[in-house]
């Protein structure tokens, strides 16, 4: 299993040198990112990666946290340090006994077999979004914003209309980002009120994460993450990858998963200094 693992830590630390200043400190690699724009976080170094010598000269205690996340309070960072346990088991005493720090469990899940849900509702179309498709993709981006904003599984007010209210136009460098392959996007069309639920996968060479899969409040309890889920999941394998993984947000969404083909392999962790 601690070979899967260390995959997915060599897929976090490269994904944000695409767009990342990178910062060796101690025995932490930080992303800086631009404050106004993609953010990041510090992470253990790679073992064997960047100045070995330097990094296992120091420890994983309260002195190496606090001066990482002092680095990025200069920066105009979030101050977020995030790890995989089973491969820093160390770390997680030292953010503790920091004191400062709101620490967030986060199960990692990676795709084990296959499970078909049923086929979406007839007045529902599964669409993969292109740099052309920039209306959908702001649907999208405002779906998930409202999404995310009101967490959990229960339906809830949000609809169309606050979709509508929300949109904003799609950055160039999200549009670049597409048409180089980089992401992944999924959303489903509803006949009459446009999307209503999406997600995106981030394709590493062979690796790819499925994130911010979302449905809009108002339309959910309907079964339609599984149905977005599915369809990263298709794309991706159809597009050469080998490793499919995700986060759970909550015990609820990794039963869910877990339905799809997903298996519990680790415990990542987030964490955040307010």
């Amino acid at each position: 299993m601690k070979d899967v693992l260390a995959e997915l830590d060599r897929y976090y630390d490269t994904v944000p040198r695409r767009h990342a200043r990178v910062e060796e400190l101690g025995p932490f690699t930080l992303f800086a990112g631009d404050p106004d724009g993609w953010t990041f976080c510090a992470r253990p170094r790679l073992s064997g990666g960047g100045d070995d010598a330097a990094a296992g000269a120091a420890s994983y205690d309260v002195a190496s946290v606090r001066s990482v996340l002092d680095r990025m309070s200069e920066l105009g960072l979030p101050q977020v340090v995030e790890w995989v346990h089973e491969l820093t088991p160390e770390l997680l005493d030292a953010v503790r006994a920091d004191g400062t720090l709101e620490v967030e469990e986060i199960p990692l899940m990676v795709l084990a077999g296959g499970s078909t849900p049923p086929a979406p509702p007839p007045d529902v179309t599964v669409r993969v979004l292109g740099p052309s498709d920039l209306d959908a993709i702001a649907e999208a981006r405002a779906v998930a914003a409202l999404a995310f904003a009101a967490p959990g599984t229960e339906a809830g007010e949000a609809g169309t209309s606050e979709r509508d209210a929300a949109l904003e136009p799609v950055p160039d460098a999200l549009v670049e980002v597409l048409r180089e392959g980089g992401v992944g996007w999924v959303a489903l069309e509803h006949d009459v009120h446009g999307v209503v639920a999406c997600g995106r996968h981030l394709p590493v060479g062979a690796t790819t994460e499925v994130v911010g899969v979302a449905t809009l409040p108002a339309f959910r309890r309907r079964g339609l993450a599984a149905h977005v889920t599915t369809a990263l999941v298709g794309h991706a394998l159809a597009g050469g990858v080998d490793t499919v993984f995700l986060t759970a947000s909550s015990a609820a969404v990794a039963r869910l998963y877990a339905r799809l083909g997903f298996e519990h392999v680790g415990t990542a962790y987030a964490a955040e200094r307010a």
